[in-house]
C-alpha cells in the first residue's frame, strides 16, 4: 500500500537527517578537511530526492482515494 511506503520513506528520511547532523557536527569538531562537505551534499541530495518520492507516493494515495470514493 502506499501509505506503507510514505511510512518506510519517511523513517529513511529522518536516518537521512540523523546522518547529516552527525557529519555536521564531526566537521565542525574537526581542524582537517575529511571530506565531510562532500558527504553532506550528497546526504542533502538524498534527502531531497525522499522529500519528492513522499509527495508522489501521497499524490498516489489521494488518487486512490478519490477512485475508491468515486466507484
Amino acid at each position: 500500500m502506499a501509505i506503507d511506503h510514505v511510512s518506510a520513506l519517511k523513517r529513511s528520511r529522518a536516518k537521512l537527517v540523523e546522518q547529516r547532523r552527525g557529519l555536521v557536527k564531526r566537521d565542525c569538531s574537526s581542524d582537517r578537511n575529511e571530506g565531510y562537505s562532500e558527504r553532506i551534499v550528497v546526504i542533502q541530495a538524498a534527502i531531497e530526492a525522499t522529500d519528492r518520492a513522499i509527495l508522489d507516493e501521497e499524490a498516489l494515495l489521494q488518487s486512490a482515494e478519490a477512485n475508491l470514493a468515486a466507484e
